[in-house]
């Protein structure tokens, strides 16, 4: 399944991942999902702009230590990648 924090109503569907189901946005329509790929979520600066985007809009607050945490250590996201490319 898709990355999906219910509590927002948002989704994020990596449409390059053969692993993730798709996330079935008939069952949950009043959820956002945001398509990206595995490219994005990997690239520190391509995933910060993208969580500050989809905070933007769904008025989420973000940690504020968030693009430090981001840009210290690769992100859970792309350690799951990382993991799932050297298998």
């Amino acid at each position: 399944m898709a990355y999906y924090w219910p509590q927002y109503g948002v989704a994020i569907e990596v449409d390059d991942d053969p692993y993730l189901l798709p996330f079935d946005e008939e069952a949950f329509p009043d959820t956002a999902v945001y398509h990206v790929t595995t490219d994005v979520i990997c690239d520190p600066e391509s995933f910060s702009a993208l969580a500050h985007h989809i905070a933007r809009i769904h008025d989420i607050e973000l940690p504020h230590d968030f693009d430090e945490l981001i840009y210290s250590r690769p992100s859970t996201f792309a350690r799951v990648y990382t993991t799932k490319d050297a298998a």
